[in-house]
């Protein structure tokens, strides 16, 4: 009698023991900590990295394991790399060569100068064309590169008698490729011109080519996982309906 209570107590003493240190374990996790780098700012695609771009930030080394893959953990590893997509402000840095060009690759993709040589990231089936444009055809400066835009094309309508505008929805879901802000004459928002480059097929190049010299374009903001839509051209007269 006396041995089964004592056998009893004994293995309520290992498993109490064995609880316990399995929750000293699992505290202990949670203050485990550990150094990933992040992004300091956005840093946009096709970037060179700099020391000022990226910083060091202390998190649970639980989430860290959980969150990223292989993280970057020392500055050494990026700056100096370049960016193959955008990278958001506060996103841990990874080494994924998706996603960037690692330091000790970076040579050939450079100019003499220094510069990013922005050639090599056009693939073959595309081509770079450029749009000069007001705030407000272009979402009031406030495209980014990597953003992705639909382009809407306004003209005369050929029918003389009508005389009427019409525009229309020529391109959808276009890559910027690069964004260059340039002064005006002027004061504020109106003294700036985006100079807007776009990844665009050949033919879509030419389209887009016509279009510009023609009439006027804007550019409208998509989101990155949105749809081609079917949307039928608008005239004068549709405005009042």
């Amino acid at each position: 009698m006396f041995a089964k209570v004592g056998w009893r107590i004994f293995f309520i003493l290992v498993s109490a023991g064995a609880i316990a240190y399995s929750v000293y374990e699992y505290l202990d996790s949670l203050r485990q900590t550990t150094v990933v780098i992040v992004a300091a700012k956005e840093i946009p695609a096709h970037t060179l990295i700099t020391e000022d771009m990226v910083k060091p930030v202390e998190v649970a080394a639980d989430s860290a394991r959980l969150l990223i893959t292989k993280p970057v953990t020392v500055k050494e590893d990026v700056v100096g790399g370049i960016t193959l997509q955008k990278i958001e402000a506060g996103k841990p840095m990874e080494l994924d060569p998706k996603a960037l060009i690692f330091p000790e690759q970076r040579s050939m993709y450079l100019r003499k100068d220094g510069s990013v040589d922005m050639t090599y990231f056009i693939p073959k089936e595309k081509r770079l064309i450029s749009v000069a444009l007001p705030p407000a055809s272009v979402v009031d400066n406030r495209l980014s590169k990597g953003d992705w835009v639909d382009v809407i094309y306004t003209s005369k309508s050929d029918s003389k008698a009508i005389g009427e505008s019409v525009s229309h929805m020529i391109l959808q879901q276009v890559e910027v490729f690069d964004i260059e802000r340039v002064n005006v004459k002027g004061e504020g928002r109106e003294s700036v011109m985006q100079h807007v480059t776009l990844l665009v097929s050949p033919q879509e190049a030419v389209k887009l080519s016509l279009a510009k010299h023609k009439g006027d374009i804007d550019l409208i903001l998509n989101p990155w996982n949105g749809d081609r839509e079917r949307v039928a051209p608008v005239t004068d007269s549709l405005l009042l309906k």
